[in-house]
């Protein structure tokens, strides 16, 4: 996975892998990891159902590299998305993906 060593890289790399997701950032001034995750996080269940095997897993590997750096990044994954994912009804989807760090974060 390319680096996330800012915000705006995290949301680059989201718009990469869901690319309507750039519309949901339209006219924002990207500041913390968790402003992007908080704008990912309504919409993500229909981007994982609909979205192929590849991109789950990748989106997967970089959820948990973010988990992995620990710090902002780590909080802002865990706490508005993995603590969410039974509400979001997307842990079927991503459970299998991710490391025994990024299970831990799991609700």
């Amino acid at each position: 996975m390319r680096d996330v060593d800012s915000p705006t890289a995290l949301a680059k790399r989201f718009s990469e892998l869901f690319p309507t997701f750039a519309t949901e950032l339209q006219g924002e001034e990207i500041t913390s990891y968790h402003q992007v995750v908080l704008r990912l996080t309504p919409v993500v269940t229909g981007y994982l159902e609909d979205a192929s095997v590849q991109t789950v897993e990748e989106s997967c590997q970089m959820i948990n590299d973010l988990v992995a750096a620990g710090g902002e990044k780590e909080n802002a994954i865990s706490t508005c998305l993995l603590e969410h994912a039974s509400q979001l009804r997307i842990l079927a989807i991503i459970r299998p993906y991710l490391s025994g760090a990024a299970k831990r974060q799991l609700r």
